[in-house]
């Protein structure tokens, strides 16, 4: 039987629990893709960007990103050569682009990132974690609505 919660507690605070949660997995998903010089943090941008080109506002929009932790993530990206950005500068429109470089970059990481996804989505269960997407696709919206 499932232990009751007291939601009143701060150690079941949403918020905290979620942020840990994401930490470890983050850590988890930079081990098991370190030898591959993509983070984790960084694989979300170049994703968006093999779609197509973005402005900065745009793509933070788009990745529920501050613009100040996108800029952090995409300097290494650009001194890589994966991301090209083009404009700027006092109030100009900058857009972000993925290279070949960084397509190639992305190709050659996805078996790491499918290593450690099936292994997080076997510790889940396939059901338990298309649920668990499901209702934080759910809550996200209704936030951005409010």
């Amino acid at each position: 039987m499932a232990k009751k919660l007291d939601f009143t507690a701060m150690e079941n605070c949403v918020c905290v629990n979620l942020r840990l949660v994401t930490r470890t997995m983050t850590r988890f998903f930079d081990a098991e893709r370190r030898r591959m010089g993509v983070r984790p943090t960084q694989t979300p941008i170049l994703r968006a960007l093999t779609f197509k080109n973005w402005g900065m506002a745009e793509l933070s929009d788009r990745l529920a990103m501050e613009r100040t932790t996108l800029v952090r993530n995409l300097r290494p990206l650009e001194r890589e050569g994966l991301v090209k950005v083009k404009g700027g500068g006092r109030g100009g429109r900058v857009e972000l682009m993925i290279t070949d470089k960084g397509r190639k970059k992305l190709a050659e990481a996805y078996p790491a990132w499918r290593s450690a996804q099936d292994k997080i989505v076997a510790i889940l269960g396939k059901d338990r974690w298309t649920n668990m997407i499901r209702d934080l696709d759910h809550v996200a919206e209704t936030l951005k609505k409010q």
